[in-house]
């Protein structure tokens, strides 16, 4: 058991497309994200989920796929602290050859990650090479499949990193769920 959960097209098509045309049309505001004081090789920008209907029903594809993690996880539920999603995430683009490097975990103890539970990722289009999630751990690469969702925990075990792609942009979102403190 690995604990890295995919739904498959769990975003759909049409939504990915608007949301990386919503990233196209909006990329003057877009900025460099960072890890720690390194800039990171891509383009961020933040968004704020609202409701289930935000952004196409990116809402509702995320609620869909925690509650289907909370079935498979059932004790989550019961024995850790209260946990929400955290309305803000991240729409991210990639060009050719720029990919996450740096092997990371999502809550790595730095103060302002502690509260993070679980991640989650949904890729935006669909990559013909590369591009993909390296789970170091679990010996496991997600395939950059468009609207496809994946939730991991957010610590240590779950190593990962980018997986270059070295002809065609990559857009994802990403975001995570919080203790609730």
């Amino acid at each position: 058991m690995d604990f890295i959960h995919l739904v498959k097209q769990a975003y759909p098509k049409s939504s990915c497309d608007e949301m990386i045309k919503l990233f196209d049309d909006n990329a003057d505001k877009a900025y460099k994200g960072t890890a720690g004081n390194e800039d990171l090789d891509d383009l961020e920008l933040t968004l704020q989920i609202e409701d289930a209907n935000s952004y196409w029903g990116l809402g509702s594809s995320i609620y869909q796929a925690i509650n289907d993690y909370k079935s498979k996880y059932p004790l989550i539920n019961t024995h850790i602290s209260s946990w929400k999603l955290n309305k803000y995430c991240q729409l991210m683009r990639y060009e050719p050859n720029n990919f996450y490097k740096k092997i990371h975990c999502e809550n790595d103890g730095t103060p302002k990650f502690l509260q993070r539970v679980f991640a989650w990722m949904i890729y935006l289009n669909t990559i013909d090479e590369g591009g993909g999630t390296n789970f170091v751990y679990q010996n496991f690469t997600a395939q950059p499949i468009a609207g496809d969702l994946y939730i991991w925990p957010a610590h240590w075990t779950h190593f990962h990193h980018g997986v270059n792609a070295p002809c065609e942009r990559k857009y994802i979102i990403t975001g995570w769920v919080d203790y609730v403190l």
